[in-house]
Formats: C-alpha cells, structure tokens, sequence
C-alpha cells in the first residue's frame, strides 16, 4: 500500500518536472538534454559495476 502511494507520488514529481523542462528549454533541446543524462547514466552505471566487480 505505501509503496503505491510513494509510485504515485513519484510518477506525479516526474510529470511535472519533464512539463517544466519542456517549457523551460523547448522541446528541441529537451532531446539533447535527455541524451546527455542517459549517456552521463550508462558511464555511472558502467564506472559502479568496474568499481564493483562483475
């Protein structure tokens, strides 16, 4: 039950944050915005498993 009160919530702080950068920015650089974090993920994610072991 709590979990799908804070998945609700989190979904609600999701929409509004990508609403608002899309009107910040505009949608153009909102692409490029989205690809810097998901590359800036992938080399996290990749440096945590190097650090970690396989």
């Amino acid at each position: 039950m709590l979990q799908a009160l804070i998945s609700a919530i989190v979904d609600m702080l999701l929409s509004a944050v990508w609403s608002a950068i899309v009107r910040f920015f505009g949608l153009e650089n909102v692409v490029e915005i989205v690809t810097a974090i998901f590359g800036l993920g992938c080399i996290v994610i990749g440096f945590a498993v190097l650090l970690l072991g396989h």
